[in-house]
């Protein structure tokens, strides 16, 4: 119900971000990564009641680790071909649909493509958003998204448009290499995140 209840909250928040930074969207990117992941979110969605997603969170987890360790400890940026991009889009999608935690992911896969600061930004968010309009049907179907959650999905969404108005400026003023750390201890939070949730069950 956690998972479900995200979705609408990233779907408004992500269209701000479109809106915002729509001009540096990479289209190309942008199929790439959602030729197949758009399937597999629609039918991890539709999963996502009934499968125990622990085992799936401690790996996106330990992906997000490897990757920083790969990056930052043996200074090694992770590349991503145009069909690595695509099947790795395929990844995202399913554990999208059933656990609700893309974003780690597509940031490492949209990266190591090659995309950069605002069209990193930009991307992600449109991205997301196809994910986020193929998800939110199949929880409305299977009932982890129920109509009275709505409410707090819209209230939610709100105080995410917040963060929204403030983004821009910090990212414009960020040189790349303070963009690349800080995205690197986000994806690290995000791994101690899912790992003290997991342990929590």
């Amino acid at each position: 119900h956690a998972v479900a209840l995200s979705a609408p909250v990233m779907l408004f928040n992500n269209v701000l971000k479109a809106i915002v930074f729509r001009r540096s969207i990479d289209r190309r990117g942008t199929v790439l990564v959602s030729a197949l992941a758009l399937p597999a979110a629609f039918v991890g969605a539709l999963w996502a009641a009934r499968l125990d997603d622990r085992w799936i969170l401690i790996g996106v987890a330990a992906l997000i680790v490897v990757s920083v360790v790969v990056e930052r400890g043996l200074d090694r940026r992770m590349r991503v071909s145009d069909a690595g991009l695509l099947w790795w889009g395929a990844v995202t999608g399913a554990v999208s649909g059933l656990c609700g935690a893309a974003g780690p992911p597509t940031a490492i896969g949209l990266r190591g493509w090659g995309l950069e600061q605002e069209r990193f930004v930009a991307t992600v968010a449109l991205f997301a958003i196809l994910l986020q309009l193929v998800k939110i049907p199949a929880y409305v179907g299977n009932g982890t998204l129920p109509l009275e959650r709505w409410p707090l999905a819209l209230l939610l969404s709100a105080v995410a448009a917040l963060g929204v108005a403030v983004a821009p400026r910090l990212l414009r003023a960020l040189p790349t290499r303070v963009f690349a750390l800080v995205l690197d201890g986000i994806l690290v939070a995000s791994a101690a995140v899912i790992l003290i949730d997991v342990a929590r069950r």
